[in-house]
């Protein structure tokens, strides 16, 4: 039987060229240094929260990441490796209706509810130091997550993206100098900005900063449209701590 030398060494390097392409995109993908661990949270109503932890694997802050309603909790994906980096052990959790946990999307008070839990989750976890927490929020996640260091003063480092924060949350950053607050929004993305800027221009914190981006992007895809954005938070985070 005569073979085709040519057509096989066609084929060898086209399935070379597959398998290099493979290996590099799994390259690209996000590891953090531990790998995650998913969680089960009950609030107390009984719902399930479905949620991932990732810790630093020694003594540290923690931060309660909260995603925005047209996300899951894997819209931190891309910042919790850098979080973890530099120390902080990070939880993040899919809210009522979203990702994997189940219900119907979560009015205000069983939002906040909800936050609660997952916050005494991240409080129990054995190397997260109490007294150095923080939480951050986008789009509706500001809300929660403002509203909750409201009820939490341990937590003294917010991370606001894209959202709005009610009177009573805008009201407590202005009396708590001790609560400092990294806002940031695009400058062409409905009323994000101005929006941001209310709660962080209230901040008597001397280290509060307000980062207005161009474009259009909300919430976490800002990440993608600036790249400084993302290091400076992490680098904002960690000097709090």
């Amino acid at each position: 039987m005569r073979i085709d030398v040519t057509h096989v060494i066609r084929k060898a390097t086209l399935t070379a060229i597959v398998l290099s392409v493979a290996v590099l995109g799994a390259c690209r993908r996000h590891y953090p240094p531990d790998p995650a661990h998913d969680v089960d949270i009950v609030t107390s109503d009984f719902v399930v929260l479905k949620a991932s932890y990732y810790s630093p694997g020694k003594p540290g802050p923690g931060i309660l990441l909260l995603h925005q309603c047209n996300m899951d909790r894997h819209a931190w994906d891309t910042l919790t490796p850098d979080l973890i980096r530099a120390g902080f052990h990070v939880l993040a959790f899919d809210q009522r209706g979203f990702g994997e946990t189940a219900g119907g999307r979560a009015d205000d008070e069983k939002a906040l509810g909800d936050a609660e839990a997952a916050y005494d989750y991240l409080r129990s976890r054995p190397d997260v130091e109490k007294g150095r927490m923080a939480a951050g929020g986008a789009s509706c996640g500001v809300s929660s997550s403002s509203a909750l260091a409201r009820r939490h003063s341990d937590i003294t480092a917010l991370l606001l993206l894209s959202g709005s924060a009610n009177d009573a949350s805008i009201a407590y950053v202005r009396a708590s100098p001790s609560l400092a607050v990294f806002g940031a929004a695009a400058d062409h993305s409905g009323s994000d900005a101005a929006d941001i800027r209310a709660v962080v221009t209230g901040s008597h914190h001397p280290q509060s900063v307000l980062r207005i981006v161009g474009g259009s992007a909300h919430g976490v895809p800002m990440f993608d449209t600036d790249a400084d954005l993302k290091p400076s938070i992490v680098k904002w985070l960690a000097a709090r701590f």
